[in-house]
């Protein structure tokens, strides 16, 4: 009996000391992913100045902190004065999703020199993910490309399987109506469509990722309607500043996912206040 006893206690130490390294094991790869995504992802702390455009960024880490997971956006200036916008998430978490996440945000970058098309950027985007398919199995995202041409106010945008943008006009906030496009990875021929949307001044653009929306305590309508009704309360608060108003109120993670937010409106080169475009009824 003793002999079993310790037989017993040396099998409990050994699982215990298994059980510690594979903790350190995890805690080192959360490190590792949450350095990588401030590296290749830096959030810039208030609204930035583009051509015609404004725009606000905020990322919320999972409520888990070891779910780093594989969301970016995009939002720069082109060479031919347009302003490229893309938002994306990687499907699952850790350090392949944040390299993964890495490899789109990069790759779209360097496309834009050779197009600006909106599904033909996907269309690429989509080629590299089945690619990165064939070394990492299961690997897959969605997205949002963009181009916003300023002298026009003309949105043209191409989505990748992901959760329809949200469009604040008027004081009344609606999804998009999404063009066809399927999810990144997962048909290597797949064909991407554009939409067209006009902007106008007050108007208040919110791209984000499925984070924002999806819940384990709600459905994906619920979700989608507190959104909704805090980017109405948003704008109505601070019509000068709605988009700092905005992401200030979209503040509470996901304990299950990441969340990245991508505000936008069109400026016009002056400080507007929204509350002249807001209905009255």
């Amino acid at each position: 009996d003793v002999t079993a006893r310790e037989a017993g206690a040396r099998r409990l130490a050994e699982v215990e000391q298994q059980l510690a390294e594979h903790r350190r094991s995890l805690h080192a790869e959360h490190e590792l992913a949450a350095r990588l995504q401030h590296i290749i992802l830096p959030i810039p702390e208030g609204p930035v100045e583009l051509p015609g455009v404004k725009v606000a960024v905020r990322y919320l880490p999972a409520g888990q902190e070891s779910l780093v997971g594989g969301d970016w956006y995009h939002a720069a200036a082109l060479r031919d004065g347009s302003v490229l916008l893309a938002i994306g998430d990687v499907a699952g978490h850790g350090t392949l999703a944040a390299t993964t996440m890495a490899q789109l945000r990069y790759s779209l970058r360097a496309l834009a020199v050779t197009t600006t098309d909106p599904a033909e950027l996907l269309g690429y985007l989509n080629r590299i993910t089945c690619d990165l398919d064939q070394e990492r199995p299961e690997t897959a995202a969605t997205a949002i490309v963009a181009r916003y041409e300023p002298a026009l106010r003309r949105l043209t945008w191409a989505q990748a399987g992901h959760p329809p943008p949200l469009l604040s006009r008027g004081g009344r906030t609606r999804p998009l109506p999404r063009p066809a496009g399927p999810m990144l990875g997962v048909v290597e021929d797949a064909s991407y469509e554009c939409a067209e949307l006009r902007l106008e001044l007050g108007d208040v653009l919110l791209l984000y990722t499925d984070g924002l929306v999806e819940h384990r305590c709600r459905s994906l309508d619920e979700g989608l309607d507190a959104v909704i009704r805090t980017v109405d309360e948003a704008v109505a608060a601070a019509p000068r500043q709605p988009l700092a108003e905005l992401v200030s109120r979209l503040r509470q993670a996901n304990p299950d996912d990441d969340t990245c937010i991508l505000a936008v409106r069109p400026t016009s080169g002056q400080t507007q206040d929204l509350r002249r475009y807001l209905r009255t009824s």
